[in-house]
C-alpha cells in the first residue's frame, strides 16, 4: 500500500480530539492581547514586499505572550528551495485537530484534508496535520516534538514554526496568525491562518508549506487540497455601508460571509494607509455580545473576522446583527495601540442570510 493511501484513509475516519485544562487567564488580559495582537499582526500584512526582500530576508515571527501556555504570532515570509521528509509521525495523544485548536464546535470532516507529513532537522519533528482552505485564506494545524524537555510554562521561542506557502513555485502567503500551545513536556500543538490574496481557493490546489525554526529552513511539505465544499457551503450577503474615518478615509462594507471556519466581513477602502484600527462591536439579535476585528488589509481591500476570544462565534440561530463602528488612532512611533477606541458612525444592522 502506498503511503498516500494511509492519508485517505485518515480524511474519513472521525477523530475525537483530546481534552485539555483550561488557561488560567483573565477577561482583561485576554482583551488587551487581543488589541496589541490585531494591530501589530494588520500592519506586518499590509507591508508591501519587493521581490529582493521575499527571497533574501530570512522570515521572522512577532511573538507576543498570550499566557504562559500560548503565543500570539504574526508572520512575514521568504521563500528558499524545498528539502522533503514524508513520515507519519507517532504522535501519541497530543495532536489536536484545527476545530479544538479554533473553538469551533462544527464538524470540519467534510472541509478538512488530513496531510500526516512530518520533517525531522536538528532533532525536531514538525508534522503538518490538518488543512482547511477557506477564501483567500489556509487554515493549518501542525506538532512540534522537541529533543529535549520544555519546563514550566514558557515556550522557547526556537521552537516556535515559522511557514511560507507556495503554489506552483511561487509564494502566495503573504501574512500568518495564529497561536502555539504546550500540549505536554515534549510537543507543541499550533494552528494558523496563513492569507492566501488573489489565489481562488474554491478549487483543488497543489500546495507546499516550507518550514522554518529559529530563521533557518528545516523543510517542505507537499500536499493537495480544495475549498469546493466549504465554498458551496459559505452563506454570502451583500453589504452596503460606509464608515468614515477622522482622516477622511473611508471604508466600505461590500460582503458578509458565513461558515463553519466563521463569520468574515469584506471591505475596501479609500486609502492604502493604515492610520485608524476600526471595530465593530454589538449585539446579535438574542443579546449576544458579537465584536468584528481587522484581520488582514493590503492595496486598499481588508477582511474583518468575528472576535471569538471573549464572545465565541455568532450563535446559530441568531437571525440580525446590530454594530457600531469604533476607531482608534494607530500609533506614530511607540507600536503600542490605544485601547481608546471611539464611536465613529450610526449604528447599522445586518440581517443574517
Amino acid at each position: 500500500m502506498k503511503d498516500t493511501s494511509i492519508y485517505d484513509l485518515l480524511n474519513n475516519m472521525d477523530n475525537e480530539p483530546q481534552s485539555y485544562s483550561p488557561l488560567d487567564i483573565t477577561p482583561g488580559e485576554l482583551n488587551a492581547w487581543k488589541k496589541s495582537f490585531t494591530a501589530k499582526r494588520t500592519a506586518t500584512s499590509s507591508r508591501k514586499e519587493s521581490s529582493a526582500d521575499r527571497h533574501s530576508a530570512s522570515p521572522s515571527w512577532k511573538k507576543f505572550a498570550a499566557a504562559a501556555a500560548i503565543v500570539c504570532l504574526v508572520l512575514a515570509g521568504s521563500s528558499i528551495g524545498p528539502v522533503r521528509q514524508t513520515v507519519y509521525a507517532g504522535m501519541k495523544a497530543v495532536t489536536y485537530d484545527l476545530a479544538h485548536l479554533m473553538g469551533i464546535s462544527q464538524d470540519l470532516a467534510p472541509y478538512k484534508t488530513v496531510v500526516g507529513q512530518s520533517i525531522t532537522g536538528r532533532e525536531v519533528t514538525i508534522t503538518l496535520t490538518e488543512v482547511v482552505l477557506d477564501e483567500e485564506t489556509l487554515y493549518i494545524s501542525d506538532t512540534v516534538t522537541t529533543p529535549e524537555k520544555i519546563d514550566g510554562d514558557r515556550i522557547p521561542s526556537e521552537y516556535i514554526p515559522d511557514t511560507t506557502v507556495f503554489l506552483n513555485g511561487r509564494m502566495i502567503s503573504t501574512a500568518a496568525s495564529g497561536s502555539v500551545q504546550k500540549a505536554d513536556d515534549y510537543n507543541l500543538v499550533s494552528n494558523m491562518e496563513l492569507e492566501l490574496p488573489d489565489i481562488d481557493t474554491a478549487q483543488t490546489l497543489d500546495l507546499e508549506i516550507q518550514y522554518y525554526l529559529d530563521g533557518k529552513k528545516l523543510g517542505t511539505m507537499a500536499f493537495s487540497a480544495s475549498g469546493k465544499e466549504l465554498a458551496l457551503d459559505t452563506k454570502t450577503l451583500e453589504l452596503k455601508e460606509t464608515i468614515p474615518l477622522p482622516d477622511g478615509t473611508e471604508i466600505t462594507l461590500q460582503k458578509y460571509a458565513s461558515n463553519s471556519m466563521g463569520q468574515k466581513i469584506y471591505f475596501t477602502t479609500t486609502s492604502d494607509k493604515y492610520t485608524y484600527d476600526v471595530i465593530l462591536q454589538g449585539t446579535d439579535d438574542l443579546g449576544n455580545p458579537v465584536e468584528f476585528l481587522i484581520r488582514h488589509m493590503s492595496d486598499g481591500q481588508g477582511r474583518m473576522e468575528v472576535s471569538t476570544i471573549t464572545n465565541g462565534y455568532i450563535h446559530e440561530d441568531a437571525s440580525s446583527l446590530t454594530l457600531t463602528p469604533y476607531a482608534v488612532k494607530m500609533p506614530e512611533t511607540s507600536g503600542k495601540i490605544s485601547n481608546d477606541y471611539q464611536p465613529i458612525g450610526q449604528a447599522f444592522t445586518i440581517t443574517l442570510p
